[in-house]
């Protein structure tokens, strides 16, 4: 693990230990955990493993199953050969301390192989190797998570009302979705959020808080994002009623200062809280389909794909993906609203954007007709101006004024035409 943390990394600061789980360097411990305990239920040193060995243990990742649902299996396989890379390094580094020849390598006691394969960042092709051994089988197709639908978030709240067994948990939860809702944002990502920010977003004319951006390599990377005022309303709600007294019940303890608290304790909630909750929250609803946080997030960034659609007016996901890649300021705004590293990312979303860009279609097409109705509303009170101090006398302004009403009407009739057309 120190040789991991002295690795440069993308941001030049080695892997991200960011959140309450330590960030990536967390989840690479998280990995090479499941080997550990292999080692030791099987009294085994870890220099001691044959290839046999490491196959026995991957095929233990593979069939194990959910505490809750024997049925379904805890694993796909791309996250079996992700846990295998990662461990079989582990072992390379172990071979390197005790000075084995070739303890994992090519022909060697864990015997592996290097596969190259082509792989894109944004919009550039670069060349890699990655390592396989016989253990891992094809990968599954990357999986797909639809965005959660307004109706599973009203479901949600529905529930929340209903097993909420006090007026604190209440308020918190839908906090809490109001706040995935509206910011797109990672678990990990709202756990940071503070009171002091929400405090400062809510004295800006127009409010935006500065939301830390996980898995960008750095440290103290911040992305701003809007606003809404009733949710402004409701953060000052939960900050200066519902936060308080929890914090006043502990004035023992120093306030750690962050948003979400537990009711018992007043310490800041938990990642795994987080989850928890969502999860407390869908089975009340009684709902088959997923509704975790992390499809908020997919909603959020369907709908940033789905709006720059439009505004481009896109006619195929392809033509799309080629504006996209090829276009740098639209890449990189996109980019920096969703909080991805990679254009590769974000372009997961266009064909699910494709099936809701009609909903911003309308939206632009609203907007422009309410512009082009403000510059006629200008030359209107131009028009009237100049009849005050007159400079045009009354039957003068009731003609110009009648025609500027019909130039108008036939303008925004067009506007309207044309917007009909939108699928």
């Amino acid at each position: 693990m120190i040789k991991i943390r002295m690795q440069s990394g993308r941001g030049g600061n080695g892997p991200s230990r960011l959140g309450s789980k330590g960030g990536t360097f967390g989840e690479y411990a998280g990995q090479i955990s499941h080997l550990i305990r292999f080692c030791y239920y099987n009294k085994l040193n870890f220099i001691a493993l044959s290839d046999d060995d490491f196959c026995e243990f991957i095929d233990g990742l593979r069939t194990e199953s959910t505490p809750n649902n024997t049925r379904q299996l805890k694993r796909n396989e791309r996250t079996i050969t992700s846990i295998g890379r990662r461990c079989l390094s582990f072992l390379s580094h172990v071979g390197e301390i005790n000075r084995i020849n070739n303890f994992v390598g090519i022909g060697g006691t864990i015997s592996i192989q290097m596969v190259d394969s082509i792989f894109y960042r944004n919009g550039k092709s670069f060349k890699r190797s990655s390592v396989h051994h016989r253990s891992f089988r094809t990968a599954s197709a990357k999986k797909t998570r639809k965005p959660i639908g307004q109706a599973t978030i009203t479901k949600l709240r529905e529930a929340v009302d209903e097993i909420s067994n006090s007026e604190f948990l209440c308020n918190r939860r839908h906090l809490m979705i109001s706040l995935f809702e509206e910011l797109g944002a990672r678990r990990s990502e709202i756990q940071l959020i503070t009171v002091s920010q929400a405090l400062t977003a809510s004295k800006l004319k127009n409010p935006t808080i500065p939301i830390t951006t996980l898995k960008r390599g750095g440290i103290g990377l911040t992305r701003d994002l809007p606003l809404s005022s009733p949710l402004i309303e409701d953060l000052l709600r939960y900050i200066r009623v519902d936060r308080r007294e929890i914090m006043k019940r502990f004035r023992g303890t120093p306030d750690h200062g962050f948003l979400f608290v537990t009711e018992r304790g007043g310490r800041p909630l938990g990642i795994d809280t987080l989850t928890t909750e969502f999860s407390l929250i869908r089975r009340a609803t009684g709902i088959e389909e997923q509704a975790c946080a992390h499809l908020f997030r997919h909603a959020f960034c369907t709908n940033i794909v789905a709006n720059l659609i439009a505004e481009t007016q896109a006619l195929s996901p392809d033509s799309f993906r080629q504006t996209l890649m090829t276009n740098k300021m639209l890449a990189e705004r996109a980019m920096s609203m969703s909080g991805h590293a990679t254009l590769e990312s974000l372009l997961d979303y266009v064909d699910a954007a494709f099936r809701v860009k009609s909903k911003f279609e309308q939206v632009i097409h609203n907007v422009e007709i309410a512009r082009r109705y403000e510059l006629y509303e200008r030359r209107r009170k131009h028009l009237l101006q100049a009849f005050k101090t007159g400079k045009i006398n009354k039957e003068e302004y009731i003609e110009r004024e009648e025609a500027l009403t019909a130039a108008m009407d036939r303008d925004i009739k067009t506007a309207a035409t044309s917007g009909s057309s939108i699928d």
